[in-house]
């Protein structure tokens, strides 16, 4: 059997995205190879459309293009060999889905059309727009990209096109003759509460979009066996309904995965989860291809401004473990100090190569990001996305798959305990066994398929920690009448939930006994809400309060309304909380909600941990099994309210190792540490931890 040829792809990237667009006319490309040797980068996605007068235009081709209506520059002609003999790969950056109300005023038959029949515009700004993915336009992108795979370069960089449902888009003529010969009906209105033609809506967005990369790539192929083409895919908390992007089906199209996990709008510590979080989901989705976690410099939306150094250097680390980094710089910020931390990690990458090649994850624990719940479920938060303008959303509806997703992250990395996130695929072609545990964040929507591989695993021995409405709904968002998971949770649903509670506890069910007998009291804060349900084989931990009339009592009586359950199926077992645990704990963060969640997953499920500190510390579990090598990579998310690093000390730091241990080195640090092996735990001490560490486990 013949090994499958490498490419350079499949080698660690250190990507850099450096927009010098506004200097595009005169900038010296040997000043772009510098940057690039600055920041030690091996892969460039480099421009040569000008995007600066509010998107493309066919008079802003700095490359030779049968398409262009102006001899320009030629900066790609010069570029290429200056990044050939520097050991550069080149990317081009292919902008396609903003462009300048020029060019599209002059093709109306290539226009994002709305429901009510008038052209989309504004993506970032007053005076700009975008072209239909089904409409002519495709023909013209597909000579763009034969043009430019006439030169030697090592890829193409698909920032674009997207469809547009979430903004009501689109009802060009094109797409209406489209949907009608899929369908056999006339295209519907874009109204989420009818589900069968939303469903069909969304189905005609997703295949859209899949079409045109399968014949974008087509174009690419054309231009050699190493040249590679990915898109800019769908973020960690992206419903496919708002931009059509689905990586599952996407990837299937293209040779990597790249999202904008570090892309941050404001502060890092504002969404300090969202890159770790990302990373771990693209590594999944990417299916053994490789993929790409793009950081910005931007202190968004003012992009010419850095985040500090810290934030930097926290975000490229989260995005360099299990994928590879890519790093943005807008040329007018390219001396401020986010830069040089940029630098310091990809040096850092750079200098510690072999210890981010062919990795696999030592996690031990999965959280599931539930695409169908984000596509059918009211209870989602839509994030900003950089691509198409898609403004942030906040669900007002009880019981929310994202704040509990992040609740669930939070308390994790609170509990010191690394994990993976998977999704819906993996629960039916992954290998769920590998894990000692999972835990549903509110996942609501699930299929029966799903449920039954859920209940497989736990027969086997899995553990299974699941909240709120979780498979309470299929995978289409219809409601069930009772929870698809019901023989896993021992509960049956009554379908009826509590009214609002504002300051009412919890109280352990027999204190001092059970997962919960460490508290050192037997109540604590309730989360606004819980789901009315019935026992049938589960144990109760714990129950609610009944409703409190003030947050100043005396006293406090007990409901039967169970707050946590037990229930075991074959060699495994299940735990369920009937209310609104991760997200409570997001909005609140009452202290002991992580030790409860440790409690549960229980001390073998951390394959990983440390002690000592309150830091939040997030940690990746990565090995090198052919080599009996250990990656333990810590990374400090104690970020100021001004983007400075509260540094960690002497922390102490234990990891399960199933391979002999004879040398452990702190690689940022440069020296080897002290540490012991027990029982098939290595115990290590560290004096201090900044931005970010890898502890290196050697036999």
């Amino acid at each position: 059997m013949s090994k499958k040829r490498k490419r350079w792809i499949d080698q660690p990237m250190r990507v850099l995205d450096l927009v010098y667009m506004p200097r595009m006319k005169d900038y010296p490309m040997e000043e772009v190879i510098h940057v690039c040797k600055r920041l030690h980068a091996n892969v460039i996605h480099f421009h040569c459309q000008y995007n600066m007068k509010g998107g493309f235009d066919d008079d802003e081709m700095y490359f030779k293009s049968r398409l262009s209506t102006k001899q320009n520059r030629d900066v790609l002609g010069e570029f290429l060999p200056l990044a050939k003999q520097a050991g550069i790969r080149t990317v081009v950056y292919v902008n396609l889905h903003w462009f300048t109300k020029s060019i599209v005023e002059r093709n109306p038959d290539w226009w994002v059309v709305l429901y009510n029949g008038e052209r989309l515009d504004h993506l970032y700004g007053d005076d700009d727009s975008s072209f239909c993915i089904n409409s002519p336009f495709r023909d013209w992108s597909f000579n763009l990209l034969e043009d430019l795979c006439v030169y030697p370069i090592d890829g193409i960089f698909f920032d674009g096109p997207v469809f547009f449902m979430r903004r009501g888009a689109c009802y060009c003529q094109h797409c209406r003759r489209l949907f009608q010969q899929a369908y056999q009906r006339e295209i519907p209105g874009p109204d989420q509460n009818n589900k069968e033609q939303y469903s069909l809506l969304r189905e005609f967005t997703v295949s859209s979009m899949v079409r045109f990369y399968h014949d974008a790539m087509q174009v690419v192929r054309k231009g050699g066996s190493n040249l590679v083409g990915y898109g800019n895919y769908a973020n960690v908390a992206e419903p496919d309904w708002a931009a059509g992007r689905v990586n599952r089906r996407l990837i299937s199209e293209m040779d990597a995965l790249l999202a904008e996990g570090g892309f941050i709008y404001g502060r890092a510590s504002k969404a300090v989860y969202k890159t770790g979080a990302s990373s771990r989901l693209y590594e999944t989705q990417a299916g053994g291809k490789p993929s790409i976690n793009a950081v910005s410099m931007a202190f968004s939306p003012w992009r010419w401004v850095s985040l500090t150094s810290s934030e930097t250097q926290v975000l490229l680390s989260e995005a360099s473990v299990g994928v590879n980094p890519y790093y943005a710089i807008f040329l007018q910020g390219i001396d401020m100090p986010g830069i040089e931390g940029a630098a310091e990690v990809y040096g850092f990458l750079e200098k510690n190569e072999r210890y981010y090649k062919q990795t696999e994850s030592g996690a031990r624990v999965a959280l599931l990001q539930s695409g169908q719940t984000l596509n059918c479920y009211s209870g989602v938060d839509i994030p900003w996305s950089d691509l198409g303008y898609q403004k942030e959303q906040q669900a007002q509806s009880v019981g929310n798959y994202s704040r509990s997703f992040y609740g669930f992250i939070e308390m994790m990395i609170r509990s010191s305990t690394p994990f993976d996130v998977v999704d819906e695929t993996f629960l039916t072609e992954g290998d769920l066994a590998r894990y000692e545990a999972l835990v549903l964040p509110n996942a609501a929507c699930l299929s029966n398929v799903q449920c039954r591989a859920l209940v497989e695993y736990v027969r086997e021995g899995g553990k299974l920690v699941a909240d709120f409405e979780s498979s309470h709904y299929d995978e289409s968002g219809s409601r069930r009448e009772n929870f698809g998971l019901a023989d896993l949770f021992g509960a049956s649903s009554v379908n009826a939930i509590s009214d609002h509670r504002r300051w009412d506890y919890a109280f352990l069910k027999e204190p001092g006994e059970g997962k919960l007998s460490f508290m050192v009291t037997d109540h604590f804060p309730a989360p606004r809400r819980n789901l009315k349900i019935r026992i049938e084989s589960a144990k109760v931990h714990a129950v609610f309060s009944k409703a409190l009339v003030s947050n100043i009592i005396g006293v406090a009586e007990r409901s039967d309304d169970p707050f946590l359950v037990e229930n075991r199926v074959g060699e495994g077992v299940c735990y369920y909380f009937p209310t609104m645990f991760g997200e409570f704990f997001e909005e609140t963060h009452p202290e002991m909600y992580p030790r409860i969640l440790l409690e549960l997953l229980g001390e073998r499920a951390r394959s990983a941990s440390v002690s000592g500190l309150p830091n939040q510390i997030d940690i990746h579990v990565r090995r090198q099994i052919k080599k009996k090598r250990t990656m333990v990579h810590l990374v400090n998310l104690e970020l100021g309210g001004t983007g400075d690093i509260l540094p960690a000390h002497n922390l102490k730091l234990t990891c399960q190792v199933d391979h002999k241990v004879r040398n452990v080195r702190a690689l940022r640090a440069g020296k080897k540490v002290k540490f012991r092996v027990k029982n098939g735990a290595a115990r290590i001490s560290l004096e201090e931890l900044r931005e970010f560490e890898v502890v290196v486990l050697e036999a």
